[in-house]
């Protein structure tokens, strides 16, 4: 019984293995099982799915006109149907359309492949694997786009046909994750028709245009230029790692990494950097902390006095007025609450603060 069961575990282990690894592989080579359609077969399988489609439209201008879905005897007989030869043509529609797609699948996957190699992602694997899945699908929707408006009486191939439909839906899904922030299809359109126009001028002009002629000659103002050229750029992540450049002789480092990121050479001058700002609120805290250490009155005082709540110092007169007191009294209890603070004892705490040149 005990072996029995070890190899009861051992096969459902093996499965799980098999079923998990490399599905779209897998995938892929399931679609060569389907074979390919001759003419003849395209036309009488186009047929069908016209008259599907045909019955789509119907159904829909009945919905509109009932503003409710319309029973299936409503309409078996607004379309010279009776109920079960409407279902009947409904069935074999489906499993046309059903038919065409699956022996033109193959198509998707090869414009999907060409269209992948292409984008930005191709050199890393994790994305390529991803992002081939995902132009997979879309085209996908653009072959089935493809069968629904497909007219067999035209006499044209239905791969033909569908090629244009399956590229757009992947080019369009490729567009779109190409860039770390997404970017309209009509702002794409823009900026490659202002980098077509940028090299007709130059070589009209024998020079690089300038922002004025280039502005005249895409037909929009130069902030709007200035604009579309800003979006046009790519976006990078400041935890990027940076390779270590392959040399030549002593110079070489190998190619690999030292951990060093984007991070390390990018910085804002105008902006304090995470560990200034934590010393900061540091700071900040001890403050409040040595503050507390003070009467309740030197305590107000030296608030006001410094701003230490709202940021906003007040002077020793508005001080006064505030609590009623003369300026002298006010000047005094600042000055015996800074003695205190000016204590070893207590001034330990924040001294870790001050620079050493100061």
């Amino acid at each position: 019984a005990q072996r029995r069961n070890s190899k009861r575990r051992m096969s459902i282990r093996a499965t799980v293995k098999e079923t998990g690894s490399d599905s779209i592989s897998s995938y892929t080579k399931s679609l060569g099982q389907h074979e390919l359609l001759h003419k003849d077969d395209e036309v009488l399988l186009g047929r069908q799915v016209r008259m599907l489609m045909i019955l789509e439209e119907k159904r829909m201008e009945l919905e509109e006109e009932l503003l409710r879905p319309p029973t299936f005897a409503q309409w078996a007989a607004a379309t010279n149907h009776t109920v079960p030869s409407l279902k009947q043509q409904i069935r074999r529609s489906q499993r046309a359309k059903a038919a065409l797609i699956e022996a033109n699948l193959r198509l998707v996957i090869t414009v999907a492949r060409q269209a992948v190699k292409k984008s930005p992602f191709a050199s890393k694997a994790e994305s390529n694997s991803v992002q081939f899945q995902d132009a997979c699908q879309q085209g996908i929707i653009g072959l089935t786009r493809a069968t629904e408006k497909f007219d067999p009486e035209l006499g044209f191939r239905f791969s033909t046909y569908a090629i244009w439909w399956i590229q757009k839906e992947v080019t369009k899904n490729v567009s779109e994750q190409s860039r770390a922030m997404r970017v309209p299809a009509s702002a794409i359109k823009r900026i490659n028709d202002i980098r077509i126009q940028e090299r007709v001028l130059m070589t009209q002009l024998g020079r690089k245009p300038n922002d004025e002629e280039l502005a005249e000659k895409v037909g929009m103002s130069v902030e709007k230029l200035n604009f579309y050229r800003q979006s046009a750029k790519g976006v990078s992540s400041l935890d990027k790692t940076i390779d270590a450049r392959k040399g030549k002789g002593s110079n070489s480092s190998g190619g690999g990494t030292d951990g060093t990121t984007m991070d390390n050479f990018v910085k804002d001058t105008d902006q304090p950097s995470p560990s200034e700002l934590i010393d900061q609120q540091m700071l900040k805290d001890d403050i409040k902390r040595l503050v507390k250490t003070l009467s309740p009155r030197e305590q107000a005082v030296i608030r006001l006095r410094f701003g230490l709540d709202d940021g906003k110092p007040q002077t020793l007169g508005d001080i006064s007025a505030k609590f009623g007191v003369e300026k002298e009294k006010v000047k005094k209890i600042e000055a015996r609450a800074l003695l205190k603070l000016r204590q070893p004892s207590r001034s330990q705490v924040v001294r870790c603060y001050v620079s050493d040149h100061t």
